[in-house]
């Protein structure tokens, strides 16, 4: 994905810009603020825990709604003491932490934690368990049997009777905390490689950051802006009148989220298998589409619409198409998550292609064990001996599991390939949302080997270990990490001291979420939520698929058209088409947010025709006052909820009675 360089899309209402710091002229990291950060970490990884919707985006709400309540008391101490008690870089730490800290205990938890227990406490209720999956986990990672967890299957215990308990789930956390942890920081030590590349260099725009350091910069100008007001108590109103109406039906909402759904208006065949078309806004997913670039826009609903196309043609051709379309897990017509890893792969080769320069450099700086950020930043050497011994634990693990220790490093090296281009398409574009439903490598494993040739041990221990590698991807930790560097550049901070504090943050994140999803179950009762991994194993292990050509083709033609895209793109301004909205849009989370980006691309358009670059600022105050409002009023509903346990209204794509409520 090569790309011209880019004018600074993060926080330009300060002059405290992105010009790297030296070891002089950093800020340290002050210990107020590594307190604060690790104090209230505890209370947005339980949020992130306890309601998983508030986490299914790029831009999570626990973290901002914490950073938005300090930001606030700081304001308040400061019109008492007339100075601030923290200043721009104490928050950019705390967020920090708060940021990389909460992604770790979001959906690799809510992921993985259910299956802990499952396998060995219903056993007895699903022989599946018994025969295909607990002869081949490992006793580290999986109960293999119910005793000791009588009482975390039936509940009705506190906080206080879980940490009573740490003796028995310890082996389980620490081998979790090893595959979790190992990959995070293989992911960290990477974007400490490429720090200044996608930052300094090609200066990637961050769009996703604008709300979380205008609120890190409590001085700037933006804040007296009446349009970022006007926004925000226009779209505070809305929320509160919706809030209201789901404690009292009586009182009219006005409905901002889903509006309709058009698929119902397709009955007839092949069209009736057009798949979920819903309508909404999402107002702070449509706000964050004003910092996205329109070309970036416009491709994601165009590909959208060819997905669904591509769903009615391969229904006309008899291939039955459900709401994701063709295969969920063996390739399928029309091959979408063949056609994603290829779009994501071509973009990875045309991404390493186009920074073959730096990465010259970068290997001679390992070689040399020269610095150019001597006492700023991490070396490259340091970096990269960081990222092998990462990843040679995250694949020791695997083969400690009983993997083959070729396919483990296959394994992993695509998800790592995969999360290069997710933590650089966010940097660079902004995407509200990167939900890559049920997309993992196990996927190009099944259509280029087939599985004839794997015993069902290995696929039992593959599906099992690696589960978290192929779920969703919507809480992705690399692009956070790498966010979070961005962060501190800007407010001119220590990025080697950076470096260790998204490293704790990372090891605390992952310990701190395996508590709370422990202590979830100890409180409600354990639920069997593990009858899908088993019969996902029992379908590879019964069914000895052969390669599959025609998935190989999709995958070859996706990769082959992104790097069409791409050559086009870099050769032809203005060109409208960006590969990353086909990557994005071959899969499912694009179907949240279609419309809302097609409002907010028209609105841009039409501002950017009649009032140019000063109507954007306006627009942009807009967007900010209405991500601003919709945070600040899911906040106090989204802790009702934690207290009580009750429904409320959220702001999320999912809603708490459903996932499309």
């Amino acid at each position: 994905m090569q790309t011209k360089p880019q004018l600074e899309a993060v926080a330009p209402a300060t002059s405290e810009t992105s010009e790297a710091a030296t070891s002089e002229g950093a800020n340290p990291l002050r210990l107020r603020a590594l307190l604060i950060g690790f104090a209230l970490l505890p209370f947005t990884t339980y949020w992130a825990v306890e309601s998983v919707v508030s986490v299914i985006f790029s831009l999570i709400i626990p973290p901002v709604s914490a950073l938005m309540a300090v930001a606030l008391l700081n304001a308040i101490g400061r019109w008492i003491t007339h100075r601030w008690f923290l200043c721009t870089p104490d928050l950019v730490v705390l967020f920090t932490i708060l940021f990389v800290g909460t992604a770790m205990s979001a959906e690799w938890m809510a992921v993985v934690a259910p299956l802990w227990h499952a396998f060995g406490y219903y056993a007895d209720q699903n022989n599946a368990y018994k025969t295909r999956v607990l002869p081949h986990v490992a006793d580290w990672l999986f109960f293999k049997s119910a005793e000791g967890l009588q009482d975390y299957g039936q509940g009705g215990h506190g906080m206080p009777y879980a940490l009573t308990k740490l003796p028995l789930w310890l082996p389980i956390f620490l081998g979790w905390m090893g595959l979790f942890g190992s990959a995070a920081l293989a992911m960290l030590c990477i974007n400490a490689l490429m720090r200044r590349l996608w930052t300094q260099q090609e200066r990637l725009a961050f769009p996703i950051l604008q709300v979380p350091m205008l609120l890190c910069q409590p001085q700037a100008p933006l804040w007296r802006s009446r349009y970022l007001w006007g926004g925000f108590l226009v779209m505070a109103a809305i929320d509160t009148l919706n809030a209201l109406n789901f404690f009292y039906p009586w009182i009219p909402p006005i409905k901002v989220r889903f509006l309709a759904r058009l698929n119902e208006y397709f009955q007839s065949p092949p069209w009736n298998q057009v798949g979920w078309i819903p309508v909404g806004l999402f107002p702070y997913m449509t706000a964050i589409g004003v910092f996205v670039p329109n070309d970036l826009l416009f491709s994601c609903i165009l590909f959208y619409f060819v997905r669904k196309g591509m769903q009615v043609i391969t229904a006309a051709m008899g291939y039955e198409q459900g709401v994701f379309g063709g295969g969920y897990l063996v390739p399928q017509p029309p091959y979408f998550s063949e056609q994603s890893w290829g779009a994501f792969l071509g973009l990875f080769v045309s991404v390493v292609w186009a920074s073959r320069g730096y990465l010259r450099e970068i290997w001679r700086e390992i070689r040399t064990g020269f610095n150019p950020d001597a006492g700023y930043a991490l070396s490259a050497r340091w970096a990269f001996i960081g990222l092998i011994l990462s990843l040679g634990v995250l694949i020791g693990l695997g083969v400690a599991v009983g993997l083959p220790w070729w396919l483990v490093t296959i394994y992993v090296a695509l998800y790592m390939a995969f999360s290069v281009i997710v933590a650089r398409l966010r940097a660079q574009l902004g995407a509200p949302i990167h939900e890559m439903a049920f997309m993992g490598p196990h996927q190009l494993m099944i259509a280029f080997t087939g599985t004839q040739n794997l015993s069902e041990s290995t696929i039992a221990r593959l599906m099992t270990t690696f589960h978290f590698m192929n779920r969703l991807h919507r809480t992705h930790p690399m692009p956070y990490q790498l966010e979070a560097m961005k962060m501190g550049e800007i407010a001119r901070l220590n990025q080697r001291g950076l470096f260790f504090v998204i490293a704790f943050a990372v090891i605390a994140g992952i310990f701190l979420g395996e508590l709370f999803s422990v202590n979830r179950f100890y409180r409600d009762g354990a639920p069997d939520w593990a009858g899908g991994m088993a019969g996902v194993i029992t379908q590879l292990a019964d069914n000895r698929y052969p390669p599959n050509v025609s998935a190989m083709a999709f995958f070859t033609g996706a990769f082959c058209f992104v790097l069409l895209l791409d050559f086009i793109r870099y050769r032809v301004p203005g060109f409208p088409i960006h590969p990353a909205g086909y990557a994005l849009s071959m899969n499912f989370g694009i179907d949240y947010v279609w419309f809302g980006l097609m409002v907010v691309l028209i609105i841009k358009l039409f501002v950017n025709r009649y009032w140019g670059l000063p109507g954007y600022e306006k627009l942009r105050a807009v967007a900010i006052g209405v991500i601003l409002a919709e945070f600040a009023a899911d906040t106090p509903l989204a802790i009702y909820r934690l207290i009580t346990g009750q429904a409320v209204y959220t702001i999320s794509i999912n809603g708490h009675l459903g996932w499309d409520q």
